[in-house]
């Protein structure tokens, strides 16, 4: 058995609460600042995640290290950036320039003797010189300096006023940078990736157009 709606009920005009109304709209502004820094923030973690490609790919690199011999004897076109490398050579202490990164990290970098293709950059702490002077391999990440961007800017004007050759192609060995060293990248990178998929939840949730039923 079905109940009838009260006609006069249905029939007397909605009432509104006062204090409904009087409660402030919503705050436009202030939900469009939040949807535009959202996006923003997703958008710079994207950056860094692909920033971060080549460091994760090197991360996965075999362990051992390949054995491309003695400098003066490489073809530039054989070497293959972003792998871990042993290169034999004799540093020149002439060519060496030393720099510090932002976290006060000290490096020095240097030519192998007789060739300028191929650049050495070791740490620099308080007794390198002795170490280096007496070594004659160095394993390594093998890197180009186009791909190592800014960070290395400072370091190539300094070889420009040096007079020492150094273009985008010429080549790096960062020196005693197993793959293993680079777990940095992948947390940071996961970090990222968790980061830009919790704001894409939160924009979904919050700014969801509501449907009215």
């Amino acid at each position: 058995m079905t109940t009838k709606p009260d006609e006069a009920l249905l029939a007397r005009p909605l009432e509104v609460d006062p204090e409904l109304l009087a409660l402030p709209a919503p705050a436009r502004g202030r939900r469009l600042a939040t949807l535009v820094l959202m996006a923003a923030a997703s958008a710079a973690s994207l950056a860094l995640l692909a920033g971060l490609r080549n460091d994760v790919g090197y991360f996965f690199a075999p362990a051992q290290p390949t054995h491309v011999g003695d400098v003066l004897e490489l073809e530039p076109s054989t070497l293959i950036p972003n792998t871990f490398v042993t290169i034999a050579g004799t540093p020149m202490a002439s060519t060496q320039v030393s720099y510090a990164r932002a976290f006060g990290e000290r490096y020095a970098v240097f030519a192998l003797a007789g060739q300028r293709r191929v650049l050495v950059q070791v740490p620099a702490d308080d007794h390198f010189e002795v170490r280096t002077s007496a070594r004659r391999e160095f394993s390594g990440r093998l890197v180009r300096v186009s791909d190592l961007g800014g960070r290395f800017s400072a370091v190539r004007r300094h070889y420009e006023r040096m007079q020492v050759p150094v273009t985008g192609e010429t080549f790096v060995l960062l020196a005693d940078e197993p793959p293993g060293s680079y777990g940095w990248a992948i947390g940071l990178a996961a970090l990222c990736l968790v980061f830009v998929l919790l704001n894409l939840f939160l924009l979904l949730r919050w700014f969801r157009p509501i449907r009215l039923k």
